[in-house]
């Protein structure tokens, strides 16, 4: 028997395809530019190398961990998290609407 791994619709890998047993190169979901869309600078330590905790104090779920680096272009979603950076924040609204 093949496990053949299924992701949600939540997951940052929902739109990776699936190659036999393995994962295809990586697909980003796309978090498109949107007229709600805010700056913030990162001035909360807490938030350093912790896009989980980003995600959950802004959205409400630590699910949404990867909005922030992809909408940004991160290429580290934890390393790239800086006090002090300015990023662009979805809306938590269009953000229900990606998950």
């Amino acid at each position: 028997m093949v496990f053949i791994p299924e992701y949600s619709p939540e997951s940052p890998y929902f739109f990776t395809n699936i190659l036999g047993r393995f994962m295809a190169y990586y697909v980003h979901r796309p978090v498109p530019p949107h007229v709600l869309d805010r700056i913030f600078i990162l001035t909360n330590e807490r938030h350093v190398k912790r896009p989980d905790l980003l995600a959950h104090d802004l959205y409400g779920t630590d699910n949404a961990w990867w909005v922030i680096p992809v909408r940004n272009g991160l290429q580290d979603p934890m390393f790239d998290l800086k006090l002090g950076e300015r990023f662009v924040a979805p809306d938590p609204s269009f953000v229900r609407e990606l998950l």
